[in-house]
């Protein structure tokens, strides 16, 4: 009896003691590819995941207090805490594009041309570094890319600024390609994507393996294939 009864306990100490990777994502994309890119971490870690919603600058904060052990889409240049670890290599490489009506590509030709005109972005998203000086009256938050194509075409916003590679893939889907076209002008980099730890969760213990697992995915075309495969599934939309 005492051999079933000690036998019970383990298990359950087991069970408890697992390991569980915590993380978040935005809320307007709780199905969207970051929720894709935590879910291959999880599994080359052999350990379950558990995933919330959260703003952006929240989910930066949760993973340095220690509520959250991960978050993917951390770009290089995103402040992070004194707990927090950004993980190298970056997983990807994101072209953060401005869109304009056809005919309209010269009409923003410089960053003072936001001086006069409104430029759409996605509600909760890191502000990228471009539009730091332009006046909050140019700029309009909103929740999806459909929003910003609807709102463009409208004529109620002048631009709006979106992921390159999943901005054009959703124009030629929906025939709006030769409607809607790059800007003259446009950010002068690319943005690194990290994934940022908790430097006292026991992800921290495992920081070389999961570096190695980034390292791979991205020389094996891991992260690319994922991203192309939500893609062509019609998720385009659902990415910042």
């Amino acid at each position: 009896m005492r051999c079933w009864v000690l036998l019970l306990l383990l298990l359950s100490w087991s069970a408890y003691g697992k390991e569980v990777l915590r993380s978040a994502v935005s809320d307007n994309f709780p199905d969207g590819l970051h929720t894709y890119y935590l879910a291959y971490l999880a599994n080359k870690l052999d350990v379950e995941s558990e995933i919330g919603t959260m703003p952006y600058a929240r989910r930066l904060l949760s993973v340095d207090n220690g509520t959250l052990d991960i978050m993917v889409g951390v770009s290089n240049t995103a402040p992070i805490g004194d707990n927090t670890l950004r993980l190298d290599p970056a997983y990807e490489s994101l072209s953060v594009a401005i869109f304009v009506l056809a005919g309209n590509e010269s009409s923003i030709d410089s960053i003072n041309s936001f001086q006069q005109h409104i430029v759409g972005v996605t509600r909760s998203s890191s502000r990228q570094s471009v539009l730091e000086n332009v006046p909050e009256s140019r700029i309009v938050s909103v929740e999806s890319i459909e929003q910003k194509i609807d709102l463009l075409l409208k004529g109620r916003i002048d631009s709006f600024m979106h992921v390159k590679e999943s901005t054009l893939t959703t124009l030629v889907s929906q025939g709006l390609y030769t409607k809607i076209r790059l800007a003259t002008f446009q950010p002068p980099k690319e943005y690194e994507q990290h994934v940022i730890i908790n430097k006292n969760s026991w992800l921290y213990t495992r920081k070389d393996e999961l570096e190695k697992i980034i390292r791979d995915g991205v020389v094996n075309g891991d992260f690319a294939h994922i991203r192309h495969q939500f893609y062509i599934a019609g998720n385009a939309s659902k990415t910042q």
